[in-house]
């Protein structure tokens, strides 16, 4: 199990190595306003993080809206989700709230936000978590009718108790769609949430773009993006993929 686990990390760390090489081709192609160094982009990423005021006053207030809309889109998400998967009229019944917030763009539903909510807070959650709790009621809802006929019939054969089926059985079909919309859900979320502080915000890590796009600050402004990404991909490495692992090792 862990020569895969190394081999595939290999590949990961080659795949990062082609990006920053090609990044570097493109900064020598275009001027540093458009494309800026790789170098000059890290080091005002660590200018940034060694900000106290930065990781105060935006980076951390960005995490907390980011896991507040996180953890409700989980909540709504995933109660729709198993409503949905164990009652199909209930499936049929939301699917078109569903279609209508996973098919407007962006940009229209935070401007429609920002006029329900207005700007701060409540309104960057309430828009994260609209965007990302679709990915997870479908995904759960699939694997909810999704699973193995013959193993619902042996329950019922065997007179398991509605618990029991649940953690035992829907759990274990569960598990992994549940875990792959979270890593979606969680890139959606980081955007979505970057999005609303850059159009509504006067703090978090969007402001601080719109600062760095107004100053022309380029290298700020990757930067900012490479952080966004950081926070995605870490959430993705260190959370979810262990507790997935951790959650299907149970019951192998």
């Amino acid at each position: 199990m862990k020569k895969p686990r190394v081999t595939a990390l290999l590949c990961t760390l080659l795949g990062i190595a082609a990006l920053a090489f090609a990044w570097h081709l493109a900064s020598q192609r275009f001027s540093g306003l458009v494309v800026p160094r790789p170098l000059e982009t890290l080091g005002a990423g660590v200018h940034l993080l060694s900000d106290t005021d930065f990781l105060s006053r935006h980076l951390w207030i960005s995490l907390e809206r980011m896991s507040a809309a996180l953890g409700a889109g989980i909540m709504i998400g995933g109660s729709f989700g198993l409503l949905a998967g164990f009652v199909p009229r209930v499936r049929a019944f939301i699917e078109p709230v569903r279609w209508m917030l996973t098919t407007v763009p962006g940009v229209v539903i935070v401007i429609v936000f920002m006029l329900w909510f207005g700007m701060g807070d409540t309104m960057v959650v309430a828009i994260s978590a609209a965007m990302g709790a679709p990915v997870i009621f479908v995904n759960l809802a699939d694997a909810m009718g999704q699973v193995d006929t013959a193993l619902l019939e042996m329950a019922r054969v065997y007179r398991f108790s509605p618990w029991t089926r649940l953690t035992k059985i829907y759990a274990m079909a569960a598990a992994g769609p549940f875990f792959s919309a979270l890593v979606i859900a969680a890139g959606t979320i980081v955007r979505v949430a970057v999005l609303a502080e850059v159009l509504g915000a006067d703090q978090g890590i969007g402001h601080c773009m719109s600062i760095a796009r107004t100053r022309m600050d380029t290298p700020a402004l990757y930067a900012l993006a490479l952080i966004s990404m950081c926070v995605a991909g870490g959430a993705e490495f260190f959370i979810f993929r262990p507790l997935e692992r951790r959650m299907t090792g149970r019951w192998e």
